[in-house]
């Protein structure tokens, strides 16, 4: 019954979003909202950006539709993921500093607290509840910027949180003691973003922008820490793997070369691979697959954590070898 329910959700919103994704896309192009290209882009044409409107409006909805099942918990997550979306908007339109973009991350992670288990800690008795709950709001903005500074070629973000957003769900139906509302919300989040995919494989027809990345960051982020709180914190870890090996070690790198990290740039390597191979779906095929094999290790973590771990790091390690290798072939040749 739990799969039935999962899949219906699922295919609501895949075809809202997909019919959203294309009216918005025709908005967009018709006020002239495009993504110019320059040094750091990857892309050599206009394309219209702001299509993730479609998927934030899918997500909206589904929280409002949720309200009835889990009134405070959507509430907050609806809050939280509109004012995200606002200033992504104004973002993507106008240029945000980045005292209103960490303003409004700040405010978005602790809603977003409320709406996790009231008393529930996600390093278990390790620390003081008000410091565990502290380190989620600053770990939750880092993630939401993390999956900002991630999206960078096309397909990239959804296939991500698809990805995320199914191997959280098939923990979820492996839990007995499973709340509606995040295992509802992962079926959303997979609907949605498949959606929006079809309109954003290379070549992209539309880019998320910030209006799509940071809220879809904090709801894949309120996804994690859910299984995390119970008790499945090394497959809440395991999961965005690549996403926090790849920005972690370029984050690493320009803070040695004394780079102004918040400062766009093509340094990550999934970047360097698709500049250099010119080919962004061969990427993100590479990072599809490396998911799927993290999906499969964040379930063996329910019985062998650290094992899984390791082999998970093993796994990220090889993709992004094969990432750097690619990149130094071109050049060389």
């Amino acid at each position: 019954m739990r799969l039935l329910v999962f899949l219906s959700i699922a295919l609501w919103a895949f075809s809202t979003s997909a019919l959203l994704t294309k009216r918005v896309c025709k908005k967009l192009l018709e006020h002239a909202i495009l993504d110019q290209p320059n040094a750091r882009s990857m892309h050599t044409a206009p394309v219209p950006r702001g299509g993730g409107l479609a998927v934030i409006a899918v997500l909206g909805l589904g929280l409002i539709f949720l309200l009835p099942f889990s009134f405070l918990p959507a509430l907050y997550l609806f809050l939280a993921t509109g004012i995200l979306s606002l200033v992504g908007w104004y973002d993507d339109k106008k240029g945000a500093s980045i005292s209103l973009r960490l303003s409004a991350h700040l405010l978005a992670a602790t809603l977003g607290c409320f709406a996790l288990e009231p008393h529930a800690v996600f390093f278990e008795d390790l620390l003081p509840f008000w410091l565990d709950r502290g380190l989620i709001i600053l770990g939750w903005v880092w993630f939401m910027n993390l999956y900002n500074f991630m999206d960078g070629i096309d397909g990239i973000t959804s296939i991500q949180s698809i990805c995320c957003a199914l191997g959280i769900a098939l923990i979820l139906l492996i839990s007995i003691e499973t709340a509606f509302l995040p295992f509802a919300l992962a079926a959303l989040t997979i609907g949605s973003c498949g959606g929006f995919l079809l309109f954003n494989w290379h070549p992209a027809k539309v880019f998320l922008g910030d209006v799509g990345s940071v809220p879809l960051g904090f709801i894949v982020g309120f996804l994690l820490l859910t299984i995390g709180i119970q008790g499945y914190p090394w497959a809440a870890l395991i999961l965005p793997l690549y996403y926090l090996a790849d920005s972690g070690i370029t984050l690493t790198k320009r803070l040695l070369r004394r780079e102004k990290i918040w400062k766009p740039h093509r340094q990550h390597f999934y970047q360097l691979a698709a500049a250099s191979i010119g080919n962004h779906h061969r990427v993100v095929l590479w990072i599809l697959l490396t998911n799927i094999a993290l999906i499969a290790l964040s379930l063996f973590s329910l019985f062998s954590s650290l094992w899984a771990f390791f082999i998970s790091l093993i796994v990220v390690a090889l993709l992004l070898k094969k990432m750097h290798k690619s990149a130094k072939k071109v050049e060389s040749s």
